[in-house]
Protein backbone atom coordinates (compact mmCIF):
# COMPACT_ATOMS: atom_id res chain seq x y z
CA UNK A 1 0.00 0.00 0.00
CA UNK A 2 1.08 3.49 -0.35
CA UNK A 3 2.96 5.34 2.29
CA UNK A 4 2.71 8.47 3.55
CA UNK A 5 4.99 11.29 2.68
CA UNK A 6 7.58 11.79 5.09
CA UNK A 7 9.64 14.92 5.43
CA UNK A 8 12.57 15.64 8.28
CA UNK A 9 11.74 19.60 8.03
CA UNK A 10 8.30 21.64 6.84
CA UNK A 11 9.00 22.51 3.47
CA UNK A 12 9.21 26.59 2.88
CA UNK A 13 7.95 26.95 -0.55
CA UNK A 14 10.46 29.56 -1.29
CA UNK A 15 7.95 32.12 0.17
CA UNK A 16 8.91 34.34 2.89
CA UNK A 17 5.23 35.84 3.45
CA UNK A 18 3.86 32.05 4.52
CA UNK A 19 2.09 31.63 7.44
CA UNK A 20 2.94 28.70 9.43
CA UNK A 21 0.45 27.63 12.21
CA UNK A 22 0.36 24.52 14.69
CA UNK A 23 -2.78 22.61 16.40
CA UNK A 24 -3.81 19.41 17.67
CA UNK A 25 -5.35 16.90 14.96
CA UNK A 26 -8.70 15.78 16.38
CA UNK A 27 -8.22 12.07 16.56
CA UNK A 28 -4.84 11.10 16.53
CA UNK A 29 -3.63 14.24 19.31
CA UNK A 30 -0.54 14.57 17.09
CA UNK A 31 0.71 18.32 16.10
CA UNK A 32 -0.66 19.59 13.27
CA UNK A 33 1.09 21.62 11.15
CA UNK A 34 -0.61 23.67 8.52
CA UNK A 35 1.45 25.59 6.07
CA UNK A 36 -0.38 28.74 3.66
CA UNK A 37 1.62 29.80 1.27
CA UNK A 38 2.45 31.30 -2.81
CA UNK A 39 -0.61 33.97 -2.25
CA UNK A 40 0.00 36.57 -4.77
CA UNK A 41 -1.29 40.37 -5.54
CA UNK A 42 -2.69 41.41 -8.87
CA UNK A 43 0.93 41.84 -9.90
CA UNK A 44 1.77 38.68 -8.89
CA UNK A 45 4.26 39.22 -6.22
CA UNK A 46 4.26 37.66 -3.05
CA UNK A 47 2.14 38.58 0.03
CA UNK A 48 0.46 37.47 3.16
CA UNK A 49 -2.14 34.58 2.87
CA UNK A 50 -4.22 37.41 4.62
CA UNK A 51 -4.10 39.67 1.89
CA UNK A 52 -5.07 36.65 -0.78
CA UNK A 53 -7.14 34.17 -1.24
CA UNK A 54 -5.39 32.28 -3.66
CA UNK A 55 -2.88 30.78 -1.76
CA UNK A 56 -1.53 27.06 -1.35
CA UNK A 57 -2.26 25.35 1.58
CA UNK A 58 0.14 22.21 3.34
CA UNK A 59 -0.54 20.22 6.60
CA UNK A 60 1.41 17.61 8.39
CA UNK A 61 1.35 15.91 11.11
CA UNK A 62 4.62 15.77 13.16
CA UNK A 63 5.29 12.32 15.19
CA UNK A 64 8.85 11.38 16.09
CA UNK A 65 10.64 14.44 14.53
CA UNK A 66 9.36 13.93 11.28
CA UNK A 67 6.86 15.19 9.06
CA UNK A 68 4.49 13.29 7.76
CA UNK A 69 2.47 14.99 4.74
CA UNK A 70 -1.51 14.71 5.17
CA UNK A 71 -2.83 17.68 2.52
CA UNK A 72 -1.51 19.54 0.21
CA UNK A 73 -3.28 22.27 -1.98
CA UNK A 74 -1.35 23.65 -4.19
CA UNK A 75 -0.95 27.63 -4.90
CA UNK A 76 -3.25 29.42 -7.88
CA UNK A 77 -0.01 30.32 -9.77
CA UNK A 78 0.73 26.30 -9.40
CA UNK A 79 -2.72 25.30 -10.75
CA UNK A 80 -4.40 25.17 -7.54
CA UNK A 81 -5.63 21.40 -7.41
CA UNK A 82 -5.41 19.49 -5.09
CA UNK A 83 -2.56 16.94 -4.89
CA UNK A 84 -2.70 15.02 -1.54
CA UNK A 85 -5.75 14.47 0.96
CA UNK A 86 -5.55 12.02 3.73
CA UNK A 87 -7.29 13.71 6.46
CA UNK A 88 -10.31 11.57 6.38
CA UNK A 89 -8.92 8.76 5.56
CA UNK A 90 -6.26 8.97 8.34
CA UNK A 91 -8.96 10.13 10.99
CA UNK A 92 -10.84 6.32 9.72
CA UNK A 93 -8.44 4.23 10.26
CA UNK A 94 -7.03 5.45 13.41
CA UNK A 95 -10.20 5.25 15.01
CA UNK A 96 -10.44 1.76 12.91
CA UNK A 97 -8.00 0.37 14.69
CA UNK A 98 -8.59 2.11 18.12
CA UNK A 99 -11.97 0.13 17.90
CA UNK A 100 -9.91 -3.03 17.41
CA UNK A 101 -8.02 -2.20 20.65
CA UNK A 102 -10.86 -2.32 22.47
CA UNK A 103 -12.04 -5.33 21.06
CA UNK A 104 -8.54 -6.96 22.28
CA UNK A 105 -8.86 -5.65 25.32
CA UNK A 106 -12.40 -7.05 26.14
CA UNK A 107 -11.18 -10.82 24.51
CA UNK A 108 -8.32 -10.42 26.47
CA UNK A 109 -9.65 -12.19 30.08
CA UNK A 110 -12.37 -14.72 28.00
CA UNK A 111 -11.52 -18.20 29.06
CA UNK A 112 -13.64 -19.63 26.11
CA UNK A 113 -10.07 -20.19 24.58
CA UNK A 114 -11.29 -22.16 21.02
CA UNK A 115 -13.62 -19.24 20.60
CA UNK A 116 -11.80 -16.43 21.93
CA UNK A 117 -8.58 -17.40 19.67
CA UNK A 118 -10.96 -17.47 16.62
CA UNK A 119 -12.09 -13.77 17.16
CA UNK A 120 -8.01 -12.82 17.67
CA UNK A 121 -7.72 -14.21 14.50
CA UNK A 122 -10.43 -12.19 12.93
CA UNK A 123 -9.12 -8.91 14.38
CA UNK A 124 -6.38 -9.69 13.21
CA UNK A 125 -7.36 -10.11 9.78
CA UNK A 126 -8.92 -6.96 10.18
CA UNK A 127 -5.88 -5.37 11.31
CA UNK A 128 -3.80 -6.29 8.28
CA UNK A 129 -6.79 -5.41 6.21
CA UNK A 130 -6.18 -1.68 7.11
CA UNK A 131 -3.66 0.98 5.41
CA UNK A 132 -0.42 1.00 6.92
CA UNK A 133 0.22 4.94 6.44
CA UNK A 134 3.80 4.30 8.12
CA UNK A 135 3.16 6.57 11.13
CA UNK A 136 5.20 5.87 13.98
CA UNK A 137 1.79 6.64 15.72
CA UNK A 138 0.52 3.59 14.21
CA UNK A 139 3.32 1.52 15.78
CA UNK A 140 1.84 3.00 19.39
CA UNK A 141 -1.60 1.92 18.65
CA UNK A 142 -0.29 -1.55 17.90
CA UNK A 143 1.56 -2.19 21.13
CA UNK A 144 -1.99 -1.12 22.92
CA UNK A 145 -3.10 -4.24 20.67
CA UNK A 146 -0.90 -6.40 20.69
CA UNK A 147 -0.26 -6.54 24.56
CA UNK A 148 -4.02 -7.91 25.68
CA UNK A 149 -3.86 -10.45 22.39
CA UNK A 150 -0.24 -11.65 23.63
CA UNK A 151 -1.49 -12.39 27.60
CA UNK A 152 -4.48 -14.14 26.28
CA UNK A 153 -2.58 -16.11 24.50
CA UNK A 154 -0.02 -16.51 27.12
CA UNK A 155 -2.98 -17.65 29.39
CA UNK A 156 -4.31 -20.02 26.50
CA UNK A 157 -0.92 -21.51 26.61
CA UNK A 158 -1.01 -22.09 30.61
CA UNK A 159 -4.65 -23.31 29.91
CA UNK A 160 -3.14 -25.88 27.50
CA UNK A 161 -0.44 -26.91 29.49
CA UNK A 162 -2.60 -27.55 32.72
CA UNK A 163 -5.48 -29.49 30.07
CA UNK A 164 -2.60 -31.79 28.76
CA UNK A 165 -1.54 -32.88 32.70
CA UNK A 166 -5.02 -33.48 33.40
CA UNK A 167 -5.26 -35.55 30.72
CA UNK A 168 -1.65 -37.55 30.59
CA UNK A 169 -3.36 -38.37 34.36
CA UNK A 170 -6.66 -39.55 32.70
CA UNK A 171 -4.36 -41.82 30.46
CA UNK A 172 -2.52 -43.25 33.25
CA UNK A 173 -5.75 -44.00 35.12
CA UNK A 174 -7.46 -45.53 31.89
CA UNK A 175 -3.96 -47.68 31.73
CA UNK A 176 -4.56 -48.84 35.38
CA UNK A 177 -7.88 -50.41 34.58
CA UNK A 178 -6.50 -53.07 32.87
CA UNK A 179 -5.48 -54.40 36.74
CA UNK A 180 -8.98 -53.97 38.14
CA UNK A 181 -10.37 -57.35 39.31
CA UNK A 182 -14.04 -56.14 39.52
CA UNK A 183 -15.09 -55.30 35.64
CA UNK A 184 -18.21 -53.81 36.78
CA UNK A 185 -16.92 -51.33 38.17
CA UNK A 186 -13.54 -50.29 36.60
CA UNK A 187 -16.05 -50.07 33.64
CA UNK A 188 -18.39 -47.38 35.75
CA UNK A 189 -14.76 -45.71 36.39
CA UNK A 190 -13.88 -46.03 32.50
CA UNK A 191 -17.05 -44.03 31.35
CA UNK A 192 -16.11 -41.88 34.04
CA UNK A 193 -13.07 -41.41 33.05
CA UNK A 194 -14.35 -40.34 29.51
CA UNK A 195 -16.72 -38.14 30.92
CA UNK A 196 -13.74 -36.01 32.29
CA UNK A 197 -12.16 -35.91 29.22
CA UNK A 198 -14.99 -34.74 27.14
CA UNK A 199 -15.33 -31.70 30.02
CA UNK A 200 -11.22 -31.25 30.39
CA UNK A 201 -11.25 -28.74 27.55
CA UNK A 202 -8.00 -28.36 24.97
CA UNK A 203 -4.80 -28.52 25.07
CA UNK A 204 -3.95 -27.94 21.08
CA UNK A 205 -4.70 -29.93 18.67
CA UNK A 206 -1.49 -31.90 17.98
CA UNK A 207 -1.34 -32.67 21.87
CA UNK A 208 -5.02 -33.16 21.78
CA UNK A 209 -4.52 -35.84 19.13
CA UNK A 210 -1.50 -37.95 20.52
CA UNK A 211 -2.66 -37.99 24.22
CA UNK A 212 -6.59 -38.77 22.67
CA UNK A 213 -4.68 -41.65 20.55
CA UNK A 214 -3.51 -43.15 23.79
CA UNK A 215 -6.35 -42.56 26.04
CA UNK A 216 -8.35 -44.56 23.39
CA UNK A 217 -6.07 -47.37 23.18
CA UNK A 218 -6.35 -47.75 26.70
CA UNK A 219 -10.05 -47.47 26.74
CA UNK A 220 -10.59 -50.35 23.66
CA UNK A 221 -7.78 -52.64 25.97
CA UNK A 222 -9.97 -52.54 29.02
CA UNK A 223 -13.30 -53.73 26.95
CA UNK A 224 -11.46 -56.34 24.97
CA UNK A 225 -10.96 -57.81 28.39
CA UNK A 226 -14.09 -57.08 29.71
CA UNK A 227 -15.50 -58.80 26.48
CA UNK A 228 -13.30 -61.28 26.46
CA UNK A 229 -13.77 -62.13 30.14
CA UNK A 230 -17.91 -62.07 29.68
CA UNK A 231 -17.19 -64.34 26.61
CA UNK A 232 -15.38 -66.96 29.02
CA UNK A 233 -17.81 -66.61 31.99
CA UNK A 234 -20.13 -64.17 32.05
CA UNK A 235 -22.02 -65.30 28.49
CA UNK A 236 -21.94 -69.58 29.91
CA UNK A 237 -23.57 -68.49 33.10
CA UNK A 238 -26.46 -66.17 31.31
CA UNK A 239 -27.61 -69.24 28.81
CA UNK A 240 -27.74 -71.28 32.02
CA UNK A 241 -29.80 -68.75 33.37
CA UNK A 242 -32.07 -68.19 30.67
CA UNK A 243 -32.56 -72.35 30.16
CA UNK A 244 -33.95 -72.44 33.54
CA UNK A 245 -36.05 -69.27 33.13
CA UNK A 246 -37.58 -70.91 30.05
CA UNK A 247 -38.16 -74.34 32.56
CA UNK A 248 -39.74 -72.17 34.63
CA UNK A 249 -42.39 -70.60 32.58
CA UNK A 250 -43.12 -73.79 31.58
CA UNK A 251 -43.93 -74.51 34.91
CA UNK A 252 -45.60 -71.83 35.48
CA UNK A 253 -48.10 -72.73 32.31
CA UNK A 254 -48.95 -75.61 34.92
CA UNK A 255 -49.66 -73.86 37.83
CA UNK A 256 -51.77 -71.11 36.17
CA UNK A 257 -54.37 -73.49 35.30
CA UNK A 258 -54.94 -74.90 38.72
CA UNK A 259 -57.83 -74.32 40.58
CA UNK A 260 -57.35 -75.08 43.99
CA UNK A 261 -56.10 -71.82 44.78
CA UNK A 262 -53.95 -72.69 47.77
CA UNK A 263 -51.67 -75.03 45.69
CA UNK A 264 -51.38 -72.74 43.22
CA UNK A 265 -50.23 -70.10 45.30
CA UNK A 266 -47.51 -72.29 46.90
CA UNK A 267 -46.54 -72.88 43.49
CA UNK A 268 -46.08 -69.44 42.28
CA UNK A 269 -43.88 -69.28 46.05
CA UNK A 270 -42.23 -71.76 45.00
CA UNK A 271 -41.33 -70.75 41.43
CA UNK A 272 -40.54 -66.95 42.11
CA UNK A 273 -38.10 -68.28 44.66
CA UNK A 274 -36.17 -70.56 42.27
CA UNK A 275 -36.87 -67.53 39.22
CA UNK A 276 -34.61 -65.25 41.69
CA UNK A 277 -31.82 -67.84 42.46
CA UNK A 278 -31.57 -68.45 38.53
CA UNK A 279 -29.62 -65.81 37.70
CA UNK A 280 -29.61 -63.39 35.32
CA UNK A 281 -30.33 -64.12 31.41
CA UNK A 282 -28.91 -61.08 29.57
CA UNK A 283 -30.76 -59.10 26.79
CA UNK A 284 -33.67 -61.52 26.98
CA UNK A 285 -33.88 -61.14 31.14
CA UNK A 286 -36.85 -59.07 30.76
CA UNK A 287 -38.30 -60.80 27.54
CA UNK A 288 -38.44 -64.01 29.85
CA UNK A 289 -39.95 -61.99 33.38
CA UNK A 290 -42.62 -60.47 31.68
CA UNK A 291 -43.54 -64.00 30.01
CA UNK A 292 -43.25 -65.55 33.54
CA UNK A 293 -44.54 -62.88 35.04
CA UNK A 294 -48.35 -62.79 33.10
CA UNK A 295 -48.85 -66.13 33.76
CA UNK A 296 -48.38 -65.36 37.51
CA UNK A 297 -50.84 -62.73 37.23
CA UNK A 298 -53.57 -64.46 35.18
CA UNK A 299 -53.95 -67.21 38.33
CA UNK A 300 -53.76 -64.07 40.87
CA UNK A 301 -55.87 -62.37 38.96
CA UNK A 302 -58.26 -65.51 38.62
CA UNK A 303 -57.69 -65.89 42.27
CA UNK A 304 -58.79 -62.72 43.19
CA UNK A 305 -61.62 -62.47 40.78
CA UNK A 306 -62.60 -66.04 42.68
CA UNK A 307 -62.80 -64.40 46.02
CA UNK A 308 -64.16 -60.96 45.01
CA UNK A 309 -67.34 -63.25 44.17
CA UNK A 310 -67.69 -64.96 47.36
CA UNK A 311 -66.83 -61.75 49.41
CA UNK A 312 -69.20 -60.06 47.12
CA UNK A 313 -72.41 -62.59 48.80
CA UNK A 314 -70.78 -62.28 51.76
CA UNK A 315 -71.31 -58.68 51.92
CA UNK A 316 -75.31 -59.35 50.35
CA UNK A 317 -75.72 -62.28 52.92
CA UNK A 318 -74.30 -59.49 55.80
CA UNK A 319 -76.83 -57.21 54.53
CA UNK A 320 -79.47 -59.27 54.74
CA UNK A 321 -79.32 -60.66 58.38
CA UNK A 322 -78.02 -56.71 59.23
CA UNK A 323 -81.71 -56.49 57.98
CA UNK A 324 -82.99 -58.86 60.19
CA UNK A 325 -81.94 -57.71 63.23
CA UNK A 326 -83.17 -54.12 62.62
CA UNK A 327 -86.49 -55.19 62.17
CA UNK A 328 -86.14 -57.80 65.23
CA UNK A 329 -85.60 -54.21 67.53
CA UNK A 330 -87.71 -52.50 65.95
CA UNK A 331 -90.88 -55.06 66.98
CA UNK A 332 -88.95 -55.08 70.34
CA UNK A 333 -89.14 -51.64 70.82
CA UNK A 334 -93.01 -50.92 69.75
CA UNK A 335 -93.86 -54.03 71.48
CA UNK A 336 -92.54 -52.43 74.97
CA UNK A 337 -93.36 -49.48 74.09
CA UNK A 338 -97.43 -50.53 73.78
CA UNK A 339 -97.07 -53.75 75.67
CA UNK A 340 -98.50 -55.47 72.60
CA UNK A 341 -96.56 -58.80 72.41
CA UNK A 342 -99.55 -59.85 69.76
CA UNK A 343 -99.34 -63.15 67.90
CA UNK A 344 -98.38 -61.48 64.14
CA UNK A 345 -95.72 -60.02 66.29
CA UNK A 346 -94.59 -63.17 68.41
CA UNK A 347 -94.98 -64.58 64.75
CA UNK A 348 -92.96 -62.86 63.06
CA UNK A 349 -89.92 -63.16 65.66
CA UNK A 350 -90.38 -66.98 64.90
CA UNK A 351 -90.08 -66.32 61.47
CA UNK A 352 -87.04 -64.13 61.39
CA UNK A 353 -85.41 -66.95 63.29
CA UNK A 354 -85.83 -68.95 60.42
CA UNK A 355 -84.33 -66.63 57.78
CA UNK A 356 -81.78 -66.25 59.71
CA UNK A 357 -81.24 -69.84 58.76
CA UNK A 358 -81.61 -69.88 55.10
CA UNK A 359 -79.78 -66.95 53.91
CA UNK A 360 -76.17 -68.00 54.36
CA UNK A 361 -72.32 -67.47 55.56
CA UNK A 362 -71.63 -63.33 56.05
CA UNK A 363 -68.54 -63.89 57.72
CA UNK A 364 -67.10 -65.53 60.56
CA UNK A 365 -66.70 -62.84 62.61
CA UNK A 366 -69.54 -60.48 61.20
CA UNK A 367 -71.69 -63.03 61.32
CA UNK A 368 -71.15 -64.26 65.07
CA UNK A 369 -71.27 -60.29 65.85
CA UNK A 370 -74.59 -59.93 64.09
CA UNK A 371 -76.20 -63.17 65.77
CA UNK A 372 -75.17 -61.98 69.66
CA UNK A 373 -77.38 -58.57 68.92
CA UNK A 374 -80.65 -60.43 67.58
CA UNK A 375 -80.04 -63.35 70.39
CA UNK A 376 -80.28 -60.72 72.41
CA UNK A 377 -83.48 -59.22 71.21
CA UNK A 378 -85.03 -62.47 70.78
CA UNK A 379 -84.79 -63.59 74.75
CA UNK A 380 -85.57 -60.65 75.79
CA UNK A 381 -88.70 -60.35 73.12
CA UNK A 382 -89.93 -63.49 74.52
CA UNK A 383 -89.06 -63.30 78.27
CA UNK A 384 -90.97 -59.62 78.47
CA UNK A 385 -93.55 -61.42 76.31
CA UNK A 386 -93.71 -64.53 79.07
CA UNK A 387 -94.26 -62.35 81.53
CA UNK A 388 -96.76 -60.10 80.31
CA UNK A 389 -98.95 -63.17 79.07
CA UNK A 390 -98.78 -64.27 82.64
CA UNK A 391 -99.98 -61.05 84.42
CA UNK A 392 -102.35 -61.12 81.78
CA UNK A 393 -104.08 -63.85 82.64
CA UNK A 394 -103.68 -63.57 86.24
CA UNK A 395 -105.82 -60.71 86.03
Amino acid sequence: MRQMKRLRELPDFRDPEAVVEEKEDSVTHLPLIEIRYGARDEDGQQVSPEAADNYGVWMGLLDENSYYEIYHKRASYEGGEVIVDEIEEVHTNINKRNELVNKSTELSTSTSWGETAHAYKELMDEWKSLRNFNLPYQQKIWEFFKTPMDEFYAALEENHANVKAVKENLVDQARAMLEAEDLDQATKAIKDLQKQWKEAGSAGHETDEELWKSFREACDAFFDKKHEQWANTVLPAQEEAKAKKEALIEEAVQAANLENFKEGSAAFRSLMARWKEAGYAGKVDQKLWDEFNAHQQYFYNKKKAYYDNINKELDEHYEAKKALVEEAKSILSKAEYDHDFSYERTNRMKEINKEWKTIGAAGREREQELWHKLREIMDRYFEIAREYHILKNIG
